[in-house]
């Protein structure tokens, strides 16, 4: 049997985890890329990167290899300064194209396209919450939420495929929807 000791180093133990822990997220949540800094996103199950094809409007966003292209790297541009990081809203900027990620025409149901668009102060569709899910081996973790929707930006079925174009789903706890802003 443990003594009363043994116990309380233990309980303080654990305590030390949560508190460390907790702290890692917190300082994770600072991590979201300032303005003006491009990044790559890659998605956690498939592990290909945010792309889009070509510059015009209407270009599929789709998952592809990290090629170092522009067409792969992004800005988080905060438009919407809330109360508390967790309300704040972002469009994300493609550095090829100047344009945003968005969902194609405003749609609000499971499996509609991911689409960069002029960046437009009234298109909800292309403003998106950046919500800190966890920290995996120090990587921060996060769900990208469609202001409009409130559906997560996923890869489907955390597809490998190359090309393959970014939905946006209900949001669950699927690796699909994850996504590490700072690959």
């Amino acid at each position: 049997m443990l003594s009363l000791a043994r116990k309380l180093k233990v309980v303080m133990a654990a305590v030390a985890i949560v508190a460390s822990t907790v702290v890692s997220a917190g300082q994770a949540q600072a991590s979201v890329p300032p303005e003006n800094t491009y990044t790559k996103i890659r998605n956690w199950e498939g592990r290909g990167i945010l792309a889009t094809p070509g510059p015009s409007n209407g270009a599929k966003v789709v998952q592809w290899d990290d090629d170092g292209s522009w067409a792969t790297h992004w800005r988080f541009v905060k438009k919407v300064d809330a109360d508390g990081d967790y309300n704040d809203r972002y469009w994300i900027v493609n550095r090829e194209s100047g344009r945003c990620a968005g969902i194609s025409g405003g749609a609000l149901y499971n499996g509609a396209g991911a689409i960069q668009w002029d960046c437009n102060w009234n298109a909800w569709s292309n403003y998106w919450y950046v919500r800190l899910e966890w920290v995996e081996d120090g990587t921060p973790l996060y769900r990208l939420v469609n202001v409009w929707s409130g559906m997560c930006l996923a890869i489907p079925a955390g597809s490998k495929t190359l090309g393959i174009q970014a939905i946006q789903w209900s949001c669950a706890n699927d690796p699909d929807q994850l996504w590490d802003i700072a690959a």
